[in-house]
């Protein structure tokens, strides 16, 4: 496998400036693809599908993080393989948040697990 060689810095980068160009690079997607939630439940059902897994929005994002950390490990240092990580990094949390309100709106939520409460007959 052919490793690509990053030109090198020629001076140090914040990490704001990292968090800003990700920034823009999730807003040109977001054109692009159209709302993240939408993409992210389709892929899930496309991904459950082909492995037999139930797989919900917020395991597809780790399974992205994942890919391109061993795009990472593979090829090398790309800036743009970080500022993809930081994105379904950001992309996941958002996910994570918007399932977390819809199953508490349904009810389903487990307090004694969130409270971390132990069933008496269980001791």
């Amino acid at each position: 496998m052919k490793k690509y060689r990053f030109k090198k810095y020629d001076e140090t980068k914040s990490p704001a400036s990292f968090l800003v160009q990700a920034e823009s690079v999730l807003r040109s997607r977001g054109k692009e693809y159209g709302h993240f939630l939408d993409l992210f439940r389709n892929t899930a059902r496309r991904m459950s599908m082909a492995t037999g897994k139930e797989l919900d929005p917020y395991d597809v994002a780790r399974i992205m993080i994942e890919l391109k950390l061993s795009r990472l490990d593979q090829g090398g240092y790309k800036e743009d393989t970080i500022l993809d990580i930081i994105n379904y990094c950001a992309l996941a949390g958002s996910i994570k948040s918007h399932m977390d309100i819809q199953e508490e709106k349904k009810g389903n939520i487990d307090f004694s697990q969130i409270l971390n409460v132990t069933d008496e007959k269980s001791e």
